[in-house]
């Protein structure tokens, strides 16, 4: 009798052990395909954003180039320069005598 439980405790292990090994072999294969999916997805977003963002520049330099040329044919050859207002600054007090500006200072202060 003990022969016949070791037995089927070894039977069981191996199924047990064969059962197991195919749930990993079956996540990890699901876990490749799913990382494989991912990376071709990303290079093909990363693909698509790089053609459309060179579309929309060369759309927007040759906008811009048409722009320059209407431009350059409706507005005159003449350039303005913008000058900003010369504010005038006030001038200090000049007095020919100093000791009289002296002596004045002096009274104001009460010294």
């Amino acid at each position: 009798m003990n022969w016949l439980k070791v037995g089927a405790i070894v039977i069981g292990g191996i199924i047990v052990f064969f059962v197991l090994d195919s749930v990993v072999h079956l996540l990890l294969g699901l876990l490749t395909a799913i990382a494989f999916v991912a990376i071709v997805a990303g290079g093909v977003y990363v693909a698509y954003k790089i053609t459309g963002a060179r579309k929309r520049r060369q759309v927007k330099t040759s906008e811009k180039r048409e722009e320059r040329r209407v431009r350059r044919d409706s507005e005159p050859r003449t350039r303005e320069i913008a000058v900003p207002p010369v504010t005038s600054q006030p001038q200090p007090a000049h007095h020919d005598n100093v000791e009289d500006e002296l002596a004045r200072l002096k009274r104001e202060m009460g010294s």
